[in-house]
C-alpha cells in the first residue's frame, strides 16, 4: 500500500517572486522561442451518447465545444510531442471561460507555458454522471470527459506518452472534476490541481448551495447525500485513487485583497464559499497525504472570483505541473487501491467493465500479481494492457482477461 506521505503548505509569505517565477517559465520555454502560443476552438460533441447537447445546460454556447492553447513551436515542429494539462471550467463559465481575458486571461497567465492547455466544456454538470434515480442514462460528463474528450484530444494533437506528462487542473466545481477524473484515470494523470474546489460534496453546504448552481436536486446528481454513490464521488472518502499522483490544492482564506478591485457580492458570497472551500481543501490535503499522494497545500488571502484564479495559475506552474511522480507508468504501479462505481473504466492499466450498473463502491486492490475485488455483487470483466487513455475498459492482452462474480480474488499471469 502506498506510504506515508506529509503535506507540504506553501505559505503566502513563500509564494514565488514575479522575477523568480518569470526566471522558471523562461527556462522552460525551448532555445529560441517566443511566446507565440495560440488558440483554437473545435467542435467536440459526444458521440457515446454520454451528452444529448438539447438537454443538457451550457452557459452561453450551444453545443459541446473545447479551447485549446498551442505552444509556441507547436506549429514550426510538426513531429515534436508535448505535455498536455487539462484546464476545467467553474460552474458559471463555459469552455471559453479560461481562455477569456476577462475572466481566465491564458494567454497572459500561462504566457510561455510549453505545452497544450485544453480547456473542454461541462456546462453545469459538476463533471458527474448523473445519478437518475439510479439510472445513469445521462448526463454522463464523467464518461463524456474519458470516452470522448481525452480520446479526440490524444488522436488530434502530438502529445508525450507517459502520466509524467498528463496534468488535470481546475477552478471551483473545475477543482472537484480534476480530482474526481484524475483519480478515475490514474494511469494518464500524474499531476492534479485543485484551485478553490469544492471538495466534500456530501458537506451540509454543498447540500443546501449545488441545486439552485447546477438547476437540479442534489439526489438527481449525486443520489441520496450518504448513498454509496455520492461517497465514491466525494474526493474526501476517494483518496485512494491519487495516492500516487502530485498534488496541488490551494484556497484563499474567504478574506478579500484590498489592493485588487473586489465587488460587494465577491466579498459576501465568494467570501463564504472560499471560508469553507478552505477547509474541504485543507482536510483533503491530510486525507491525501495520509494515503500517500504528495500534496502541496497553498492557502492565501482571497475569494472565490477569477482575479485571484488569474494570480493563482502561475504559482501552480511554477509548483511544475510535469514533475515526476512517485509512479511513472501503469506497469510499476503493482500496490494499489482503486474505487468505482463507474460503469467501465482504467485501473491503473487494468480495463473493467461492469455487466450491469452497480449499486455499491467496488473497490478494486492490487499487492503484486494478486488482485482483489470487492464491494457489493454482479459480474465484472478485467482486460489487462489498457492503454493510459483508454477508459473504455478493453485491454491489449486477451489472455489475461477474465470475467468473474464479485467478490473475487484472482492471481494474474506473469506479465499482466
Amino acid at each position: 500500500m502506498p506510504r506515508m506521505s506529509s503535506v507540504r503548505v506553501l505559505s503566502r509569505a513563500a509564494a514565488w517572486s514575479v522575477p523568480l517565477l518569470a526566471a522558471l517559465l523562461l527556462s522552460l520555454v525551448p532555445a529560441g522561442a517566443g511566446a507565440a502560443q495560440r488558440l483554437e476552438e473545435f467542435d467536440l460533441p459526444s458521440t457515446h451518447g454520454n451528452i444529448d447537447e438539447s438537454t443538457v445546460v451550457l452557459n452561453k454556447i450551444d453545443r459541446l465545444k473545447a479551447t485549446v492553447m498551442l505552444p509556441d513551436g507547436y506549429d514550426a515542429n510538426p513531429t515534436k510531442a508535448w505535455p498536455v494539462v487539462y484546464m476545467l471550467q467553474g460552474i458559471g463559465d463555459n469552455s471559453e471561460g479560461w481562455a477569456n481575458p476577462s475572466s481566465g486571461s491564458i494567454q497572459t497567465t500561462a504566457k510561455g507555458l510549453p505545452a497544450i492547455v485544453v480547456m473542454p466544456e461541462s456546462g453545469r454538470g459538476f463533471l458527474m454522471d448523473w445519478w437518475e434515480g439510479g439510472a445513469r442514462s445521462g448526463p454522463r460528463w464523467t464518461q463524456y470527459f474519458l470516452d470522448d474528450v481525452i480520446p479526440t484530444i490524444e488522436s488530434r494533437y502530438r502529445i508525450l506518452p507517459g502520466r509524467q506528462n498528463h496534468a488535470i487542473a481546475g477552478i471551483s466545481m473545475g477543482g472537484y472534476g480534476a480530482v474526481l477524473l484524475g483519480g478515475q484515470l490514474p494511469g494518464y494523470f500524474g499531476s492534479v490541481v485543485s484551485m478553490s474546489g469544492l471538495l466534500d460534496s456530501q458537506s451540509v453546504e454543498a447540500q443546501a448551495q449545488l441545486p439552485d448552481a447546477i438547476g437540479a436536486p442534489f439526489a438527481e446528481v449525486w443520489g441520496p447525500p450518504t448513498g454509496p454513490y455520492a461517497t465514491v464521488s466525494n474526493p474526501l472518502w476517494t483518496t485512494s485513487n491519487v495516492a500516487w499522483s502530485r498534488l496541488y490544492v490551494s484556497s484563499g482564506n474567504g478574506i478579500p485583497d484590498l489592493t485588487i478591485g473586489n465587488t460587494s457580492d465577491q466579498v459576501t458570497k465568494g467570501g463564504a464559499i472560499e471560508a469553507f472551500v478552505l477547509g474541504e481543501s485543507t482536510r483533503f490535503a491530510a486525507l491525501a497525504a495520509a494515503s500517500g499522494a504528495d500534496v502541496s497545500l497553498r492557502v492565501r488571502v482571497g475569494l472565490h472570483a477569477w482575479q485571484y484564479w488569474r494570480r493563482e495559475l502561475p504559482k501552480a506552474i511554477a509548483w511544475n505541473l510535469f514533475a515526476a511522480p512517485k509512479v511513472l507508468t501503469s506497469a510499476q504501479a503493482r500496490n494499489w487501491s482503486y474505487q468505482t462505481m463507474a460503469p467501465h473504466g482504467n485501473a491503473w492499466g487494468l480495463g473493467y467493465r461492469f455487466a450491469a450498473p452497480t449499486t455499491a463502491i467496488t473497490t478494486l486492490t492490487r499487492t503484486g500479481q494478486t488482485l482483489r475485488i470487492t464491494g457489493g455483487t454482479g459480474t465484472i470483466t478485467i482486460n489487462p494492457g489498457a492503454a493510459d487513455a483508454d477508459a473504455s475498459g478493453d485491454g491489449t492482452q486477451p489472455a489475461c482477461s477474465f470475467t468473474a462474480t464479485i467478490p473475487v480474488t484472482r492471481t494474474l499471469p506473469a506479465g499482466c
